[in-house]
């Protein structure tokens, strides 16, 4: 039977950034950020994962960040897992990446473990404080208009100049060329409502309702509304705390065009 040594080095060997299983102290908590998943527990630590999907000739493939206490994202990484276990076999490229890629995908999530150095420097990057930091609500702003351009995989210019424009209410010192280059830099994270569980906690009301206002106009850009995209915007409306039924009259509002910019 392998010993716990054993299964570390094991993790080594497969380039895993796990710490030693030993190791009795836990590492300092460096904010009370409450996870995205269970919203329970605080935010430990950060993960990033390959993702690929084979839809027959078509195979989609990029990286996903995993952001929130040690339990959900261990199950979030096993969720993975099984995702492209499950669609992993309808092109060629997608069955060498679930047969190589997905294992250690799988054992990578059994080692997972508090990383107080990922978190505060993804928390820097969007610009929530950790204990010793103050929040830069410009940073945070920019990361989540970055998200929400490119939740479908792409930049369009003309998501970027609608975003531009609501961001400009939001900030009297934004800065174009900062959006641009956040947006150029972004290679997938948490996901949108991950963001606005950040956002809700320094945003009045009335901000947050700027927030969901751009995010519905930078999916009506192209013109067409995708069933993910839509999902997407009912999460963040009900992370900043609208029921359902105003959720329902809130986007039936903005697809009519009845909010823009001011």
């Amino acid at each position: 039977m392998p010993t716990r040594q054993m299964l570390v080095s094991l993790g080594y060997s497969f380039g895993l950034d796990c710490p030693p299983m030993l190791e009795k102290a836990m590492p300092e908590q460096v904010t009370d950020t409450p996870c995205p998943y269970c919203k329970s527990r605080p935010l430990t630590t950060v993960r990033r994962v390959p993702y690929y999907r084979g839809y027959v000739l078509v195979f989609q493939h990029g990286s996903k960040r995993f952001a929130g206490c040690v339990s959900c994202v261990r199950k979030q990484m096993l969720l993975e897992s099984a995702k492209a276990v499950g669609f992993g076999w309808f092109s060629p490229k997608a069955l060498v990446a679930t047969v190589f890629v997905t294992p250690v995908t799988f054992g990578r999530a059994f080692f997972v473990r508090s990383d107080p150095k990922r978190v505060t420097a993804l928390l820097d990057e969007i610009g929530v404080p950790t204990n010793t930091h103050e929040v830069r609500l410009a940073d945070a702003l920019y990361s989540s208009a970055a998200a929400i351009i490119k939740s479908d995989g792409e930049a369009h210019p003309s998501e970027v100049d609608i975003a531009a424009e609501y961001l400009q209410v939001l900030l009297p010192e934004f800065e174009r060329s900062a959006l641009n280059d956040r947006v150029a830099e972004w290679k997938g994270g948490m996901s949108v409502d991950a963001h606005a569980l950040f956002l809700r906690r320094f945003l009045k009301p009335e901000g947050q309702q700027v927030i969901l206002e751009m995010f519905a106009a930078v999916i009506l850009a192209d013109g067409k509304i995708e069933k993910q995209e839509r999902k997407q915007w009912d999460r963040v409306a009900k992370v900043f705390g609208l029921s359902k039924t105003e959720i329902q009259e809130k986007w039936a509002s903005l697809v009519e065009g009845e909010s823009v910019p001011v």
